[in-house]
């Protein structure tokens, strides 16, 4: 047979396969799980292929490294939260005094207990840290414009600055120095940071 002939008769290279989103969320699960139960620095690769159900190479395909892994493991614990989800309540500090009753308390204190190797590796704090404040920062800024749509929030306000000031407060009291994030704790940074620079400080 020629070399034409079995370039014809050879079948056609078949296209990569689409990643499995549900064995995606089957293997943040489990290092998720893991991680809680026995420490990042105690996991490995293998423990979480293991605990899926999976092949080593599934997991090495989809993560390049434990700590990406790990911060796919965090970020999945923490539901996602819209500006859609805040109910206009008539003031910015109302709709901030909302955001907590928002987040769904028993996913938040699994993420919670998932942030200690954040305290140890600057890595997954940096990437950690994007992951969660583009979310929160977004819905900040959301809040604020409503606001200033009502006339409550100066023109003029960096609302971009002021967005992100809160939420790298919270992210540095859980994540480096070990304070719970507690009602008193979200008063005191939206009393504290957030409305005084978004309404200005009294006189």
């Amino acid at each position: 047979m020629s070399t034409t002939a079995r370039a014809d008769a050879a079948p056609s290279r078949r296209p990569g396969r689409r990643r499995d989103a549900a064995k995606d969320a089957q293997i943040v699960d489990a290092a998720r799980q893991l991680m809680v139960e026995r420490g990042f620095d105690a996991v490995t690769m293998d423990d979480v292929a293991e605990r899926a159900g999976v092949g080593k190479a599934t997991v090495y395909r989809r993560w390049a490294s434990k700590v990406h892994l790990a911060v796919d493991a965090m970020t999945a614990a923490i539901p996602a939260l819209t500006i859609e989800d805040v109910p206009d309540t008539g003031s910015l500090r109302g709709d901030l005094m909302t955001l907590p009753g928002l987040i769904h308390r028993a996913r938040e204190d699994t993420a919670t207990d998932l942030l200690g190797p954040a305290r140890e590796h600057p890595e997954i704090a940096d990437q950690l840290h994007q992951r969660l404040a583009r979310d929160r920062v977004a819905v900040l800024r959301g809040l604020l414009e409503r606001a200033q749509a009502r006339g409550e929030v100066p023109a003029g306000r960096d609302l971009d600055l002021i967005a992100a000031v809160g939420p790298a407060v919270i992210f540095y009291a859980k994540a480096f120095s070990g304070e719970p994030v507690t009602p008193d704790l979200l008063e005191r940074v939206v009393d504290g940071v957030i409305l005084p620079l978004a309404l200005g400080y009294p006189d």
